[in-house]
């Protein structure tokens, strides 16, 4: 681990704590009333987010927020689980941040975070390299959640829906799109609805029977393997 005690710069910059971590054993952490927002980037998939609308399991190459001031929380759900995070305090620099929410996603920043954090803990805390690498984190900071705190609930659900389109041949349920959204399930009818103007299982079967009549228009198959 490496904080503000050990690199001044990092609480100059509103940063608490940032770890590599491998977790074992039964790790679980509840937080009722957080100090700080935590942002954690899962390396493999061994976790869930605690929420009070229940348990959400994280994937491997998913970022994790969770907000300060708000109940929540982790916990192991595998042999181990390999993680990067950093700890962000409750400043102005950072309090825009209360607009997220507990959020699951997953994107490339995940990887540039480890990398560059690996760099940073095997710096240590006196290397003259600190203050560009530090620069550097914060850009990435910043780009990584503003994206998502500028992210519309729109823009949210088109790529969700662009993910189950890509893998129409899987099971998918209203619980586990709620669990990629990182919601419950009734907010996820309420923005489906406001959104979309249907529930997300009509629109899951509407990429279905939209992806079947290309089948059928541009394919030879036949009706019965298409309605398997």
């Amino acid at each position: 681990m490496l904080g503000r005690e050990g690199l001044p710069l990092l609480g100059e910059a509103g940063i608490f704590l940032t770890g590599l971590s491998t977790l074992r054993d039964h790790y679980l952490i509840r937080r009722n009333r957080p100090e700080f927002h935590i942002l954690l980037m899962s390396h493999d998939q061994g976790g869930a987010l605690l929420t009070e609308s229940g348990e959400l399991p994280i994937a491997a190459k998913s970022l994790v927020f969770l907000p300060a001031a708000v109940p929540g929380g982790l916990t192991l759900v595998g042999d181990q689980w390999q993680i990067s995070w950093v700890l962000l305090d409750d400043v102005p620099r950072w309090r825009h941040l209360h607009r997220l929410g507990h959020r699951i996603w997953q994107g490339d920043e995940g990887d540039q975070l480890y990398h560059l954090l690996s760099l940073i803990h095997a710096e240590g805390g006196r290397s003259p390299l600190q203050p560009q690498l530090l620069s550097l984190l914060l850009a990435l900071l910043e780009r990584t959640l503003q994206g998502e705190v500028r992210g519309t609930p729109t823009r949210r659900l088109q790529a969700l829906f662009r993910k189950v389109e890509a893998r129409l041949d899987e099971p998918w349920c209203v619980a586990r799109l709620a669990s990629q959204m990182a919601c419950s399930v009734p907010h996820l009818h309420r923005l489906c609805q406001q959104c979309l103007g249907m529930g997300p299982m009509a629109k899951v079967t509407e990429l279905r029977m939209n992806k079947a009549r290309q089948l059928l228009l541009y394919t030879n198959w036949p009706l019965s393997e298409l309605a398997a």
